[in-house]
């Protein structure tokens, strides 16, 4: 006897729904705690949740909405404007199943239809059987195989295979990878594949309240048409069957990975609307506008304050301060942020000399926007290595950069003295300023 579709009801769906909000509230909060401020804000609606982990995160959404009421006026204001300081635009993910009337609210308030994904579910009675092609193998990630990871799904993500509606969201991998990390705080499991021995795909699943959520498929090219996907989803759901009722899957519609899933047995539910509503120009507060990143080709005088946040010896600002470009982050016409980029002895290697965020719109996302714009630049360039250096009393800066992609690379001792211009006694963070640590981004060109 053939198998009845799975059919979809607005409970059910209010279920998954409630699920993927219930992921990205936990992703994002663990994304704000990595990076130790406040610069992200998790706030429920209407049932659904509103996020935001960093600028250019996948985070950075409104989930789940239209399954418990309409939200009031009021509430999406504040929703808005919290977007709107952060420089992003709000994107709303909107079941075809929610209530009809959130379509309608969106769009008036300036939302417009920008793409759409199709959500698929399987169905699961406590077994499933693994399919393991000759020479594949499909395993949780042990330690030390995060990065290995994150090459093959970046590198199958940036390669996407060409059929159906093409994906309208594209991410830098440093944001990738911050984005995989905070998944893995929020019991997200990633999987990698092997084909002959060779990292050929990866995927991940997150199991809350019997909904398992498959996530983060990719195949790297070169190992494409050879099981790899099938491996993957098999070994996934045979893991989850024990524990879940049904599994869920997001695709492109049209797209390969759709056709992939649907003969294994998936079925599809619903789609999501996804909704957009950019920055208005000149909504935001005076000084609060779309943050903008352009180079900077003025008297670098008229920086000095912002210089001087990053700098504590006016013997060494003096001494570099003309070197380099600079790139400056804009809100309107004002510079709330600076990062100078200077040139090194070895090709194909530049150093972020000088970076600061003025006080009062840190933890915006600003920082982020320009280490971003500064790797991309690089990478451009064809560089290879982005360099930075920093206090290893700054605990703030250490973090920071380690989430923008940067490892330590060497510590460089006593480099804070009276000798090259520091003054005695000044702590950071409560530690003595003392000792330099030295951490490198390596940049992939292009």
């Amino acid at each position: 006897m053939n198998r009845s579709p799975l059919f979809c009801d607005v409970a059910l769906a209010r279920r998954i729904e409630g699920a993927e909000a219930q992921l990205m509230a936990a992703a994002t909060a663990a994304a704000r705690l990595g990076r130790g401020d406040d610069g992200g804000f998790v706030t429920r609606v209407a049932g659904g949740v509103a996020t935001f982990a960093e600028d250019g995160s996948p985070f950075n959404k409104i989930a789940g909405l239209g399954f418990a009421g309409v939200p009031d006026a009021a509430l999406l204001d504040e929703v808005e404007r919290a977007f709107s300081l952060r420089g992003a635009p709000v994107q709303a993910e909107v079941s075809e199943l929610a209530d009809p009337t959130i379509g309608a609210l969106l769009t008036d308030r300036g939302y417009r239809l920008t793409s759409s994904e199709n959500v698929l579910g399987l169905a699961l009675d406590g077994t499933c059987e693994r399919v393991t092609p000759p020479g594949i193998e499909v395993r949780v990630c042990r330690d030390g195989e995060f990065d290995a990871w994150l090459d093959v799904v970046a590198d199958g993500f940036a390669h996407p295979d060409g059929q159906g509606v093409p994906s309208h969201e594209d991410f830098p991998r440093e944001v990738l990878a911050n984005a995989e990390r905070d998944f893995a705080a929020a019991d997200v499991v990633h999987y990698i594949a092997l084909r002959d021995g060779a990292v050929a795909g990866g995927g991940s699943l997150r199991m809350a309240d019997g909904v398992a959520q498959l996530t983060g498929a990719a195949t790297a090219p070169a190992h494409r048409r050879r099981g790899v996907q099938t491996a993957l989803l098999s070994a996934r759901l045979a893991d989850a069957a024990a524990a879940c009722d049904i599994a869920v899957v997001t695709t492109q519609p049209g797209s390969r990975s759709q056709q992939n899933v649907q003969r294994r047995g998936f079925d599809l539910l619903y789609t999501r609307a996804v909704l957009v509503r950019r920055v208005p120009p000149g909504s935001c507060a005076p000084g609060q506008d779309e943050v903008t990143v352009e180079w900077y080709d003025g008297p670098r005088e008229r920086l000095r304050p912002l210089f001087e946040l990053a700098e504590d010896s006016p013997t060494q600002l003096a001494s570099y301060i003309e070197d380099g470009r600079v790139l400056v982050a804009l809100r309107g016409t004002e510079v709330v942020g600076h990062l100078q980029l200077t040139e090194t002895d070895e090709a194909g290697t530049l150093e972020i000399k000088n970076m600061a965020v003025r006080d009062d719109v840190q933890r915006t996302g600003v920082g982020a926007r320009l280490v971003h714009r500064a790797v991309d630049l690089v990478a451009r360039e064809s560089g290879r290595r982005l360099l930075v250096a920093t206090a290893a009393a700054d605990i703030g800066n250490l973090r920071f950069y380690q989430r923008m992609g940067f490892r330590m690379e060497s510590v460089e001792r006593d480099a804070f003295t009276p000798r090259t211009g520091y003054a005695p006694g000044t702590v950071v963070d409560g530690v003595e300023l003392r000792d330099r640590v030295r951490l490198d981004h390596r940049i992939r060109a292009g």
